[in-house]
């Protein structure tokens, strides 16, 4: 689980990098229940997707990766690039720039300290220490994980076109939220105020690109915040290896209101180099100091 949550979280639920990939294959496979295949189809499609979603979310631990995330408040733009790793069973934040600028050597180094310290004090910590932050890691990704398996009932699909997106051959699919009975989750609140359009290679059904839009007031924690109209949020998607697609790309167009107060937040974020996390932690610790 990321330590940097999206904005979208600061006012909704724990909903960051990991869930935003999830989030994308999750509308992808509920797409497949459309007129896309007749219904003799329908089983082997739903197995397949299911497989496929589960894997892709087991494997993502497994890949390190340099991430730019993006702010932009007013006329100010201000980034930061991270290499992130996982650790002894969560995951670490390594920086590496600043506004686009690299890290100056004594920081750089100083940083490189920090995260050879931070290996050595999470091989050395109590059974019990590193039960406590495995679980905490554990149960954000849990709950990203029921946000993953609630969204496919959140929605009714409708097969809308075909064109090629990213060079892939693609169904689109648009969705409509259903309508979700009296007390249900947090999570299921936002989903009800949402449509979106997603693109689905049409060869082994990964989402390639997905759309979503805020429509109507999204109550959150009582009447003390809300998610307002004009929200819009942007995923792409890319081929990791051959059976495995994570996410490359994200950008969040955040209206909110928090009591009388309205803002307007802008972000986007990149997610590139994917290599096997083991090697990308061997390299670092293997540099100076």
């Amino acid at each position: 689980m990321a330590k940097r949550l999206c904005h979208f979280a600061k006012f909704t639920m724990p909903f960051d990098r990991h869930a935003a990939a999830w989030f994308c294959l999750a509308f992808s496979y509920a797409g497949v229940l459309t007129p896309l295949c007749r219904a003799t189809d329908l089983q082997e499609i739903v197995g397949r997707g299911t497989a496929t979603l589960q894997s892709d979310w087991a494997a993502d631990p497994d890949y390190a990766y340099i991430e730019r995330d993006e702010v932009q408040k007013n006329d100010k733009v201000t980034s930061k690039t991270f290499q992130v790793v996982y650790i002894a069973g969560s995951d670490y934040y390594l920086p590496l720039a600043l506004n686009d600028q690299p890290l100056a050597p004594d920081r750089e180094k100083a940083e490189l300290e920090k995260l050879k310290n931070e290996v050595r004090r999470r091989n050395a910590e109590s059974p019990e220490a590193r039960r406590q932050r495995i679980e905490k890691y554990r149960k954000k990704r849990d709950e990203n994980e029921a946000l993953v398996l609630d969204f496919p009932n959140a929605f009714t699909f409708e097969l809308v076109r075909e064109e090629t997106m990213n060079g892939y051959p693609a169904y689109v699919l648009s969705g409509t939220p259903k309508k979700r009975p009296d007390g249900a989750s947090l999570a299921a609140k936002v989903l009800s105020g949402m449509r979106g359009t997603v693109w689905i290679d049409k060869e082994n059904f990964h989402a390639i690109r997905v759309e979503c839009d805020v429509m109507n007031p999204v109550p959150i924690y009582g009447a003390l915040a809300r998610v307002l109209p004009g929200t819009h949020i942007e995923f792409g998607m890319v081929p990791v290896t051959n059976s495995t697609w994570l996410i490359n790309e994200l950008s969040m167009k955040l209206r909110v209101s928090k009591l009388v107060f309205k803002s307007m937040e802008v972000t986007s974020s990149t997610y590139s180099d994917y290599r096997l996390n083991d090697l990308v932690v061997t390299e670092l610790l293997s540099k100076s100091p």
